[in-house]
């Protein structure tokens, strides 16, 4: 039995497992590997699984020696506190370029496993990957995220809270040029979040109002809702759609937005 008085030595070993694993690994996966099981003790692989997330790097060497116990952290979310969403980025990160280290199933059931606060840091992660992207956009949502979503994200409806779309609603922002295809994908997930101000600032700030009047109109209606709205953002977007393509004026929702901004005291000019 594993001596509890000396746990945290052991957490210090896992915070660099990594290094540890590249300087002697028939040490490493006699000695500190089998720690990170859930199958041997919950207790220990609590412990290591947060001492290795204090600053976790993927390492496919060692998520490869890991595997198992990797993916089943998945279902141990709430006891990694407070590294969980490092775990949930990890993942994500793991799953964008899964190669042959991991299946899209396996992917997919550990995804599924994890929180509402675990799925929105996962799609935080997507909107990261896309930022980091840079002109590369349009490309990395075609060849990375959209097979993601397609292949791995959760599809079950109890799963879309408002949180979660949220997050998503930034991933279409996120996804530069590519953010028609994006919204295409994920409009079935969007609802207005509690406060959706931030959101129609982000619109604001991009220029798809103008490229994409259409699809930014689309969006403005789905993340609306009755929340609070940074009218100043709202008048802006409007504004942009109309002068991109001004038959938009007459669409219905164009009208019920207009209506919300006249209520707020504010005309388009």
């Amino acid at each position: 039995a594993r001596i509890g008085k000396f746990r945290h030595s052991r957490v210090l070993l896992a915070a660099r497992v990594i290094v540890l694993f590249r300087v002697d690994r028939e040490w490493a996966e006699q000695h500190l590997l089998p720690l990170f099981s859930w199958q041997n003790s919950e207790v220990e692989a609590a412990a290591v699984w947060r001492g290795f997330l204090h600053a976790p790097r993927l390492y496919r060497p060692l998520i490869e020696s890991i595997k198992q116990p990797f993916l089943d952290t998945a279902h141990h979310y709430e006891k990694l506190d407070p590294h969980g969403d490092r775990y949930a980025t990890l993942l994500a990160i793991a799953a964008l370029d899964h190669g042959d280290t991991f299946t899209a199933k396996e992917l997919r059931a550990a995804t599924e496993a994890l929180s509402e606060r675990g799925l929105c840091q996962v799609a935080y992660t997507l909107q990261c990957a896309l930022n980091e992207s840079g002109d590369r956009r349009v490309e990395y949502w075609s060849n990375r995220v959209q097979p993601y979503l397609r292949q791995i994200w959760p599809q079950s409806h109890d799963r879309k809270t408002q949180a979660v779309s949220e997050h998503l609603a930034g991933v279409c922002i996120a996804a530069g040029d590519a953010f028609p295809k994006a919204l295409a994908e994920l409009r079935h997930w969007l609802r207005s979040p509690i406060h959706p101000g931030y959101l129609m600032c982000q619109l604001k700030g991009s220029s798809f109002c103008g490229k994409f009047p259409e699809e930014a109109l689309t969006f403005l209606h789905l993340i609306a809702g009755d929340g609070y709205v940074w009218e100043d953002s709202l008048k802006e977007c409007l504004e942009q759609i109309q002068e991109a393509k001004s038959d938009l004026k007459y669409d219905r929702h164009f009208q019920q937005l207009l209506e919300r901004l006249r209520r707020s005291g504010q005309e388009l000019e």
